[in-house]
């Protein structure tokens, strides 16, 4: 059990016996790791896999808790099924589906989807009268146990130049990758936002636009290491930064340059249904050809 810890003092406590509870009877080695320079979650995370030394590996937030059978059902799902990964439902986001799959091409076109981004086959769904998130999951790598031999084969490990949204990219990273993949729907962690939290925090600031050109980076790098057309699913997310970048004034030019951002600008499917987002398209579209 990885715990990144920065300014936890209040909370860590609490979270440190919810896991001690959940680990009763059970050989759980758990490592905290103090980020007290600050270098982010997922160096804390990366820390911690480098000093773990499970064969099956769990991360929890140090202001979160675990239930008390947390630990028993992530394991034993992961034993029966041979799974390289196991996702559970936490109490903000049941799972929207069961991932009992098997095989890296049906993993691909269920789970990118998911946890990649905003597609275009998303976007026309929205257009059609769907909801736009119809098939996102919310990340979480703490709903989650995963098999330490599959993430050190794959060398799959946290992207230290994000600073939020952490997770998605990871779990994205592990679908691309993984042969068997399974899914608990019960609800088994518990979140617990706070309005003090980075992601509550960080909206509309420097960190915030900063993110939306090492999001796309990530993305990008996560392509080129699993190989296939898995940007698609990504793209309109790109847009969507796209907009908020220039609605923003933060770098709307370098950002739609991107001969990627730039292509998906130009093909995004439109809708009268959503004439506030046309508008902007089009005019991203003027704006990014002069």
């Amino acid at each position: 059990m990885i715990i990144p810890a920065y300014r936890a003092e209040a909370t860590l406590p609490r979270t440190l016996r919810s896991v001690e509870s959940a680990a009763a009877g059970l050989d759980v080695e758990t490592v905290v790791v103090h980020d007290d320079e600050a270098r982010g979650l997922s160096w804390a995370r990366n820390a911690g896999l480098a000093r773990a030394t499970g064969e099956v590996i769990f991360f929890v937030d140090a202001d979160d808790t675990v239930r008390r059978d947390y630990f028993r059902r992530l394991a034993v799902a992961l034993e029966s099924t041979g799974a390289d990964f196991v996702l559970s439902s936490f109490d903000y986001a049941p799972l929207k589906r069961d991932y009992d799959l098997t095989g890296n091409a049906a993993i691909r076109d269920v789970m990118l989807p998911a946890f990649f981004g905003y597609s275009f086959d998303d976007v026309r769904r929205w257009n059609a009268g769907g909801g736009l998130s119809e098939r996102r999951e919310q990340g979480g790598v703490w709903r989650c146990a995963f098999r330490r031999v599959f993430l050190d084969r794959h060398a799959i490990r946290f992207d230290e130049t994000l600073r939020l949204y952490e997770d998605s990219p990871f779990i994205a990273e592990c679908a691309a990758r993984a042969e068997r993949v399974s899914s608990i729907p019960d609800v088994l962690y518990e979140y617990a936002p706070g309005p003090n939290g980075i992601l509550a925090t960080s909206l509309g600031t420097d960190r915030y636009w900063t993110y939306k050109f090492a999001a796309l980076a990530s993305r990008r790098a996560i392509a080129e290491r699993v190989g296939g057309d898995v940007m698609r699913h990504f793209a309109a997310s790109a847009v969507f930064s796209a907009l908020e970048l220039l609605r923003a004034r933060k770098g709307f030019r370098r950002y739609a340059a991107d001969p990627f951002v730039s292509a998906a600008i130009r093909d995004f499917p439109t809708s009268p249904r959503h004439p506030l987002v046309a508008l902007g398209v089009r005019l991203a579209r003027l704006i990014s050809r002069s």
